[in-house]
């Protein structure tokens, strides 16, 4: 069995900022209110340059507003960013393929400086996490035997594949409907490691706000599905593999032809976090028989795999509209707040918030709605442990939000794509070395017999150590005869 643990190299995040001002052009209605921003955060890469990792990528903002004649209206716009996060100096070789990274959007901020004219800002959180292979193997001096306790750990670690990709569809209205707007999203459900590759399925999602000629807002759907395959090279050398896959939209067009046809591309992104696991022998006592010895001992901050998990979610709420207001469209983001393994299982626990927009009387309104969420699944490895930290990546998603009302009240389903690759953190102390020493107080002779009886918290191999045999023995009664 080998002899070599995964330990933390990365575990760290930085921030970014980003504002940029925009100007609206002459056919998109001008901004009188704003109701509500939708943000989405693409990577498009990671490089390592000296000392940190740069990755650079786009935030894009669907701002929903009420144009200057009181109707609904969304523009898109698109924010380039280019980030820097520090790593510390290491002796080791790895790749952007060993860091496996996660972008998300803070403090988003949209500012109308003119009818025309609206600044947009947020924070780019990049948070990364790596590990490297650490050997374990104790050195020993001397022409002493040397007996060993062992233990068999679980470790493991992380790397991340991306893949491009897209897909398109229709929907059918009928004529003279009006598109307002239109968003998408990605729920990749099953990930399957075959050979070198990872199969990846799901279903793409994208929803579009009408105006109908009577003056009523209308959300069409579509959902087509969608697959993907990813090389993942020598990844799955010396170990067992589990996958989980994150998307991303990039790019949403749709156009809408006279007799009420809607046609639609989605450009996206899959990145695969590749959990792989495996066991290694750490010797946590040792001693030199017929020897007085010393012993140095190391404590690494070891990594196990803790669970992948690519599966959906439904979760559901009723709320009441104000009065004189209907419902238009609803969009949806999700935290994951606790994430555990407990009893051979995973459990992640957290919040989806529901963005409600609600039109009437000449006015739009946005409400938000929390509904906590509880999802379970079996982990890959259980730690019982106390103080075991989880780390990795994890994406709640709301894919989709169907909503039926009757009356005043408006009962809402909406669908949760949940995708985790976590691994478990733990300290692993061992021997690193162990040599012989001139003890004076120890004086063994071969042809002397001796008589033991052990405390009761004292172990067959506790008494083998202080009296430093070279072999194994058993008690007879109770009592050890040597």
């Amino acid at each position: 069995m080998n002899q070599t643990i995964y330990v933390k190299r990365f575990d760290t995040s930085a921030v970014c900022d980003v504002t940029e001002d925009f100007v609206l052009p002459d056919y998109i209605p001008e901004v009188r209110r704003v109701i509500g921003v939708r943000t989405t955060v693409s990577a498009d890469g990671k490089y390592l340059s000296g000392d940190e990792l740069e990755t650079d990528g786009g935030v894009t903002y669907n701002v929903m507003y009420v144009g200057g004649d009181g109707a609904i209206c969304m523009t898109s716009q698109t924010s380039s960013y280019t980030g820097h996060v520090p790593l510390k100096a290491e002796d080791d070789r790895f790749t952007p393929q060993d860091i496996v990274m996660t972008c998300t959007a803070e403090n988003v901020n949209c500012r109308v400086t003119a009818p025309r004219k609206i600044t947009l800002s947020s924070k780019v959180r990049m948070k990364i996490l790596s590990q490297k292979p650490a050997d374990v193997t104790m050195k020993a001096e001397g022409d002493h035997p040397v007996r060993k306790k062992t233990e068999v750990r679980k470790c493991g670690a992380m790397a991340e594949y991306r893949q491009t990709g897209e897909c398109s569809g229709e929907i059918r209205e009928k004529e003279g409907m009006r598109l307002i707007c239109a968003s998408g999203e990605l729920c990749l459900s099953d990930v399957r490691i075959t050979g070198g590759t990872a199969g990846i399925k799901g279903d793409a999602y994208v929803t579009a706000v009408l105006l109908s000629p009577e003056g009523t807002y209308v959300t069409a759907k579509s959902r087509v599905p969608v697959e993907e395959e990813i090389t993942l090279g020598e990844v799955l050398r010396d170990g067992s593999c589990h996958a989980a896959a994150f998307g991303e939209v990039v790019l949403l067009e749709m156009s809408a032809a006279e007799d009420g046809v809607l046609t639609w591309r989605m450009e996206y992104d899959v990145d695969c976090a590749v959990l792989k696991g495996s066991e290694a022998s750490v010797v946590t006592d040792a001693y030199l028989a017929g020897c007085a010895d010393a012993a140095e001992m190391a404590a690494y901050d070891s990594v196990y795999p803790a669970g992948t998990v690519n599966g959906r979610l439904t979760v559901q709420t009723t709320a009441k509209l104000k009065p004189g207001m209907a419902y238009v469209c609803a969009w949806g983001r999700g935290t994951a707040d606790r994430l555990e393994t407990a009893n051979g299982r995973m459990i992640l626990t957290g919040n989806a918030v529901l963005s409600i927009v609600e039109a009437g009387n000449g006015e739009a309104v946005l409400e938000e709605l929390t509904l906590p969420y509880r999802y379970e699944c079996e982990a890959v490895t259980d730690k019982t442990a106390d103080h075991v930290c989880l780390a990795g990546k994890t994406s709640v998603r709301v894919t989709d939000i169907q909503a039926r009302t009757d009356g005043d009240a408006l009962n809402l389903v909406a669908e949760l794509a949940i995708a985790s690759a976590v691994v478990g953190m733990e300290t692993v102390r061992c021997v690193s070395s162990i040599v012989p020493v001139d003890d004076p107080s120890f004086r063994r002779s071969d042809n002397m017999i001796r008589i033991y009886v052990p405390d009761e918290s004292e172990s067959a191999w506790d008494v083998e150590k202080r009296f430093r045999l070279g072999r194994e023995v058993s008690p007879d009664g109770g009592v050890y005869v040597m």
